[in-house]
């Protein structure tokens, strides 16, 4: 049973981009002490377990652009997957996906008391992951590449744009976590293609 939830009339999907506008405002009113408490620091996050899930809703308090970027891919890839495999998925992967992003993460930096991360890029990379697999053929456009391509192909780009990102990191990314993201994305979606292969699709719900 694909059930959308719904709150003030919204889908989860936009009340995830909701919440991440929400704290990014909060952010310029929130304490050093206490945001570093929230933000991914690898060296420390065994000691700060909630941080595996904290860090998913930040973003760079001084970047609106990694806002915008993580909130239209939010937006589009989370909309796709939630109308098509139900809110309830929705909600399950983007927290799994988030957090197998920050394990990666953790693998590689672990031993570097220097490295924090922060953002929503790696739970998105999971929708993007899952879509990959249950929707292969679906159309989606990724920057710079103005064309429509294959999601599957899309997926495959953004694997190897990150793969080659940990071997020579040519910008400030959290590469490790995308992989890790998408990775946990592609065994997400091969569960659900498995589950619904097996059980007859049912229709839609939505609960308000």
């Amino acid at each position: 049973m694909r059930r959308i939830w719904k709150i003030f009339g919204q889908p989860i999907t936009i009340i995830l981009d909701i919440i991440l506008v929400l704290v990014f405002i909060l952010e310029f009113f929130i304490p050093p002490s206490i945001f570093g408490l929230l933000y991914f620091a690898p060296h420390y996050a065994l000691n700060y377990p909630w941080t595996f899930i904290t860090s998913l809703f930040l973003d760079e308090p001084n970047s609106i652009f990694q806002l915008l970027f993580d909130g239209l891919a939010l937006f589009f890839l989370g909309l796709l997957f939630e109308y098509n495999y139900g809110s309830k998925n929705l909600i399950i992967l983007f927290l799994l996906a988030g957090i197998f992003g920050n394990i990666a993460f953790l693998i590689q930096y672990f031993n570097n008391p220097m490295i924090a991360g922060l953002g929503s890029s790696g739970a998105i990379s999971g929708i993007l992951g899952a879509l990959a697999i249950l929707k292969p053929k679906e159309k989606i456009i990724i920057f710079p590449i103005i064309i429509p391509i294959d999601i599957i192909y899309g997926a495959i780009i953004w694997l190897l744009f990150n793969v080659i990102g940990i071997f020579y990191p040519f910008t400030n990314l959290g590469f490790s976590a995308h992989i890790g993201g998408t990775l946990f994305g592609f065994l997400y979606g091969y569960l659900l293609k498995r589950k619904y292969s097996i059980k007859k699709e049912d229709d839609i719900i939505i609960s308000t």
